[in-house]
């Protein structure tokens, strides 16, 4: 089988998390499965020793990984996305362009780990001229399975609206049809979820709706927990093969408020961008946070005894 394409998109703020991403694509993937793994960058932003570092610790290990410079592509979006969210979101929409010898490839967001081999998904998706195979996202705007007006203001509903992080796209399809016009278009306006939102519009009724293993929010479990989703899906398939995408602005490396995050670590722990003192420092933090709810939780039992000790004396 040919080399599968696997996109990514990056800054120099998240070099170490792209090579734990890409760490877990490979240790997951079947012995035969071979990636052809490109990195969207700014060129003259992104470090050369960024580059080299990523280039030297996966050479030899069944991948090939190139840069691919899209430069000031979307210099017209900056300041669209805000908070956890970088211009580098709208690279996504270049990669029909980008690579013109490719039918379809893979794109995935650098905040997520890989569980499973992806090949037979790479192959047996879009054959019905879809633009894109994705997941519905479980939850936007903070609100369990779309509590939300986000998706009606873009014409879309919690049937069809699909989170961006992982897709299967057609770019074939996609140049053949000129969609990159309305990529170009759309990503001039200002979405509540940025290119998310383009990407829902433009492919509008030309998605394949992939199973939530593909790319499951664990952030937003709630849903699963309380039946909103029917995929039949274990809690422990979820958690042991999926695809773990930690969207929102709580990752499991910046954050102790993060579902799941062990995953992350651990996938950490076995990149080659593994630092004692990180990952040291990662569980003396979490033991000094129940430390802190313990006494929090100790100190509101002392005051209620107080409390009620004053409350008899006072009124017997």
């Amino acid at each position: 089988m040919s080399a599968i394409p696997v996109v990514f998109a990056i800054d120099n703020n998240v070099v170490m998390q792209c090579g734990v991403a890409i760490t877990s694509l490979l240790l997951n993937a079947k012995q035969e499965t071979y990636f052809d793994i490109h990195i969207l960058c700014n060129g003259e932003k992104l470090k050369e020793e960024n580059r080299m570092l990523l280039k030297e610790s996966f050479k030899g290990n069944r991948c090939d990984i190139s840069f691919v410079d899209v430069g000031d592509t979307f210099k017209e979006s900056e300041g669209l996305a805000g908070g956890h969210i970088t211009t580098a979101t709208y690279y996504r929409l270049a990669i029909p362009t980008l690579f013109p010898q490719f039918d379809k490839v893979i794109y995935a967001d650098i905040d997520m780990v890989f569980q499973q081999d992806l090949s037979e998904l790479y192959q047996s998706s879009l054959q019905n001229d879809e633009l894109v195979a994705a997941v519905l996202d479980l939850a936007i705007d903070d609100k369990l399975y779309f509590n939300s007006e986000l998706p009606s203001r873009i014409g879309k509903s919690e049937k069809d609206y699909f989170n961006a992080g992982f897709l299967v796209m057609n770019v074939r399809k996609m140049r053949e049809e000129n969609v990159m016009a309305e990529f170009d278009k759309h990503a001039k306006i200002k979405y509540e979820m940025n290119d998310q939102d383009v990407l829902n519009i433009v492919c509008n009724g030309r998605t394949q709706i992939l199973p939530s293993v593909y790319n499951f929010q664990p952030g937003h479990f709630a849903n699963y927990l309380w039946g909103k989703d029917k995929t039949g899906i274990s809690f422990d398939h979820l958690f042991k093969d999926a695809t773990l995408h930690y969207t929102g602005a709580y990752k499991p490396w910046n954050s102790l408020e993060c579902v799941a995050s062990d995953t992350w670590w651990h996938y950490y722990k076995m990149s080659p961008f593994y630092d004692d003192m990180v990952y040291f420092k990662r569980q003396y933090d979490q033991i000094e946070s129940h430390k802190s709810d313990y006494r929090v939780k100790s100190n509101n039992q002392l005051l209620t005894r107080v409390l009620v000790n004053i409350k008899h004396k006072l009124f017997g």
